[in-house]
């Protein structure tokens, strides 16, 4: 069992890979979930969220033929979405200003010491 460290309030915090161990463990059946509850000293519905997870995931992969994104890694290329997104409203807007001054200057071109086309 890999524990990397405590939270502020003194709770573990178990890795990723040390959960897929366990969940395994009781998916071929050498324990209940009871029974690593107890030996892990967690409440049941840890255990039991940690097999409902690992469940869905495969589930989903399996339904949809895909790999399972980490909700992270989903989050991060949310917010690199947004970013680009921001990024290409703003270019959208200055093109916009640029036409409108680009028609301006063409509506009177001497006013801008410009000469006529």
């Amino acid at each position: 069992m890999t524990v990397i460290a405590r939270k502020a309030d003194g709770r573990r915090i178990f890795t990723a890979e040390c959960k897929q161990q366990q969940v395994a463990r009781v998916q071929r059946g050498e324990l209940s979930a009871a029974e690593l509850s107890r030996e892990l000293d967690v409440q049941r519905t840890v255990v039991a969220r940690w097999l409902r997870l690992a469940t869905e995931a495969t589930t989903t992969a399996v339904q949809r033929d895909e790999a399972v994104v980490p909700v992270s890694a989903l989050r991060a290329a949310e917010g690199r979405m947004r970013d680009l997104e921001q990024a290409l409203g703003r270019k959208t807007l200055e093109v916009e200003v640029l036409r409108a001054a680009r028609t301006e200057v063409d509506k009177k071109p001497r006013w801008y010491g410009r000469s006529p086309s």
